[in-house]
């Protein structure tokens, strides 16, 4: 067996390096690499992370172009398919009309003259050469769709912020407003306990059965003195009449 050691002392040169490093990947499980997995895997083997960087933007623009060059491709192909499915169901129409009248058969000519415009159109979808032009107008559109995209979302977000932040303010003005209804009131019976504290207190009421006792003692005391008064007056007219026989 080879020890590790043994091995730390070889140099590879750039060739080497490359074909090594393409049958590591292709022999390893196939999997996605993140640009920091990326970035730490050079820098093990001294790439600075300054080539990996320009090498990764290398590869985005090529990236781009690829994927502008596939779009404008399937561009073509598609609005072929459309020409082509129109000139068969239209010449497929003529030549029906055609035999179905008298005369002469004339839907060959349209079927010529538009079939010489689609065969033209046919070598331009079906070819793959694509101008940097066309790249380069592909890619803004590209951008282009992605700004508005990107503007799309910012404005939903910023749409769902402004919901927010008015609920959030709709339920702070309502959680005020308990308060303030909870603190007048609380206020208010404070003062009325207040109120109830300050007043003089009320006389005591009698026993029951006093102011009837007091009443029924006056009551006879009252009834006396009429009968001694009307007793004196009589005893009075009867010694003024025994005066007057007398004489």
């Amino acid at each position: 067996m080879t020890k590790p050691g043994k091995q730390s002392g070889r140099q590879y040169t750039e060739a080497e390096v490359r074909a090594i490093l393409e049958r590591a990947l292709r022999d390893a499980q196939t999997r996605e690499v993140s640009h920091d997995e990326l970035v730490a895997a050079a820098e093990e083997i001294g790439i600075s992370r300054g080539a990996i960087e320009a090498a990764s933007r290398d590869i985005e623009h090529v990236r781009g172009e690829e994927a502008a060059r596939a779009a404008i491709l399937a561009h073509r192909r598609k609005g072929f398919r459309s020409h082509l499915f129109s000139f068969l169901l239209v010449n497929a129409f003529l030549f029906a009309v055609n035999a179905l009248t008298d005369g002469p058969w004339w839907f060959f000519w349209p079927l010529l003259g538009w079939g010489l415009g689609l065969a033209f159109h046919a070598l331009g979808a079906l070819s793959s050469d694509v101008s940097p032009r066309q790249i380069h107008r592909e890619l803004e559109r590209g951008a282009a769709q992605a700004r508005k995209e990107q503007g799309r979302r910012l404005k939903a977000q910023r749409r769902a912020e402004r919901l927010e932040r008015q609920q959030r303010l709709e339920r702070s003005a309502e959680d005020f407003g308990h308060a303030v209804e909870e603190g007048v009131a609380t206020l208010l019976s404070r003062i009325a306990q207040e109120i109830r504290g300050s007043a003089p207190p009320p006389p005591p009421s009698p026993p029951p059965g006093e102011g009837v006792s007091k009443r029924s003692r006056i009551a006879p005391l009252e009834e006396d003195e009429d009968e001694s008064e009307a007793l004196g007056e009589e005893e009075a007219d009867r010694a003024a009449r025994r005066g007057r026989g007398g004489r």
